[in-house]
């Protein structure tokens, strides 16, 4: 009887269009990504947008932010741009009283700062962690509380597989992995994430993190050189780096209205590099 019963509803829950692309629809929900007008960022950008949500982004620089606002505004799609520098507490509180409430926080804006851990400047240190954990932590404390007081929000940080894992210099060749600050940041980040999903247990708001693995972006451009790139496709067990739609499913998983029993979790997304 209980088989038959569960059988049942599962199949007016598909008929009634519970399933499915719905389960992946932000129709009404206002999303903020920091520094969403390039890289990583855009892609996550575009997938929240052709989902429906109402974008807000806001980065250093008004050109990508310009060009991928466009793109959205050609679909026909909702988008706000706001030219901020997140590592500034100014900027922070401007963005908050300018934006206003939103019901999504991704927080992607970040780093990283080559340099001998033993020869890092103190005042480059203090940087990346301002961007990679501060910047985030400073958001969410503004965001988070109005998500709170409405029973419903997501935040998710973008952290790193760095996050989770050490590197290996091996597969930098001629390049080498001296990015202590941002193996710091990251780890910490994904650290705060953990510990603001207990937080946020019970209050319709989940925190969780995507972990990258080995994309192209702007930022690191230079640093793969032909043979870097060769020695990171060959760290993967798929054999290649991420592209420009790897991460989209993730972020709309993760942003949707359904994964609300998912929370203080990474969501690694790196082609298999970190089970080796």
């Amino acid at each position: 009887m209980q088989y038959n019963d569960d059988l049942n509803f599962w199949r007016k829950f598909v008929r009634d269009g519970g399933m499915a692309m719905n389960d992946f629809e932000l129709n009404g929900r206002r999303v903020l990504v920091t520094g969403g007008g390039d890289g990583l960022g855009k892609q996550m950008t575009l997938a929240l947008a052709d989902a429906g949500a109402s974008i807000v982004i806001c980065g250093r620089r008004s050109g990508p932010l310009e060009e991928t606002a466009a793109v959205i505004s050609e679909a026909g799609g909702q988008v706000e741009t706001y030219v901020a520098d997140v590592t500034l507490e100014a900027d922070r509180r401007r963005l908050a009283d300018l934006i206003g409430e939103v019901d999504i926080l991704v927080n992607n804006a970040g780093v990283a700062s080559r340099g001998r851990w033993d020869e890092v400047e103190l005042e480059d240190w203090r940087y990346i962690m301002n961007i990679n954990v501060e910047a985030p932590f400073r958001l969410i404390q503004l965001f988070a509380p109005g998500m709170i007081e409405r029973g419903w929000g997501r935040v998710i940080n973008i952290a790193s597989i760095y996050g989770l894992v050490a590197g290996d210099p091996s597969r930098y060749p001629g390049v080498g992995l001296d990015i202590a600050s941002y193996f710091a940041s990251k780890h910490s980040l994904v650290g705060l994430s953990s510990f603001l999903a207990v937080e946020f247990g019970r209050s319709g708001v989940t925190v969780n993190t995507i972990c990258p693995g080995m994309f192209p972006s702007p930022t690191n451009e230079e640093m793969l050189t032909a043979d870097v790139r060769a020695a990171l496709e060959a760290g993967a067990p798929v054999g290649r780096l991420g592209s420009e739609t790897d991460l989209r499913t993730a972020i709309l998983f993760l942003a949707s209205p359904n994964s609300g029993f998912v929370t203080g979790q990474n969501l690694v997304v790196d082609g298999g590099w970190t089970i080796w």
